[in-house]
C-alpha cells in the first residue's frame, strides 16, 4: 500500500495500481465527481469488477472459473500475474530472494493462486510440490527440494493479532 489502500494490487473491491490521470478521464468521461470515482476505485474495482460483479470472494471467483466464466477466470489471473510481478520486482530490487511466503486469506487457503503465482516465478527457480500445495490450515514448506526459493504457506490469525495490538494499547494507556 501506498498513500491509501488503492496503490499495490487488485484486491477484492480495490483497484489496485492505475494510472493516475484515470482519475480525470472517468471523471470527465462519466460526469463523475472525483469523491465518487474514488469510491468506486475504492469499493466497486478490483477484482470484483474484474469478475463481472460475480464477487470479490476468491472462492467464488475460482467456483465462476471452473464453470467457465470467463470473467472469473480473467480476475484470478491478473491477481496472480499482479502478484508475481510484485514478487519480480522486489526479488529484483533485493538481487534475489531466499523464501516467498503466502499468507492470509487468499496465500493460505487457495493452493490454484499459489500455483500459478509460483509458475509465474519459475525463471528464478521456484518449484512447488503439487501435492503439498494443497494442504491446507498448516504452516509448511510446499516447495520442492531442488527449489532455489523456499517457498511457505504460514496460516495467520489476524483477530488474535489485532486483540493482542489492542490489549497493548489500552494498557499502555493506563
Amino acid at each position: 500500500m501506498g498513500l491509501s489502500p488503492l496503490a499495490g494490487l487488485p484486491m477484492g473491491t480495490r483497484s489496485g495500481d492505475i494510472d493516475a490521470c484515470v482519475v480525470q478521464f472517468i471523471c470527465n468521461k462519466y460526469g463523475m465527481s472525483v469523491d465518487d470515482c474514488l469510491n468506486m476505485l475504492n469499493k466497486k474495482s478490483g477484482v470484483l469488477a474484474l469478475s463481472g460483479n460475480v464477487s470479490s470472494d476468491f472462492r467464488d471467483l475460482e467456483a465462476g472459473a471452473k464453470n467457465g466464466d470467463e470473467n472469473c477466470a480473467l480476475a484470478r489471473d491478473k491477481f496472480c500475474y499482479e502478484v508475481a510481478k510484485y514478487v519480480g520486482a522486489y526479488a529484483a530490487a533485493l538481487n534475489g530472494i531466499d523464501v516467498l511466503t503466502f499468507t492470509a486469506g487468499v496465500g493460505e487457503n487457495d493452493f490454484s493462486v499459489r500455483a500459478a503465482v509460483c509458475e509465474y516465478l519459475g525463471f528464478m527457480g521456484v518449484k512447488i510440490d503439487p501435492e503439498l500445495n494443497k494442504k491446507r490450515g498448516q504452516e509448511l514448506c510446499i516447495s520442492t527440494p531442488d527449489s532455489s526459493v523456499q517457498v511457505w504457506v504460514v496460516p495467520t490469525n489476524e483477530e488474535l493479532m489485532i486483540a493482542q495490538d489492542t490489549a497493548e494499547l489500552v494498557n499502555a494507556a493506563k
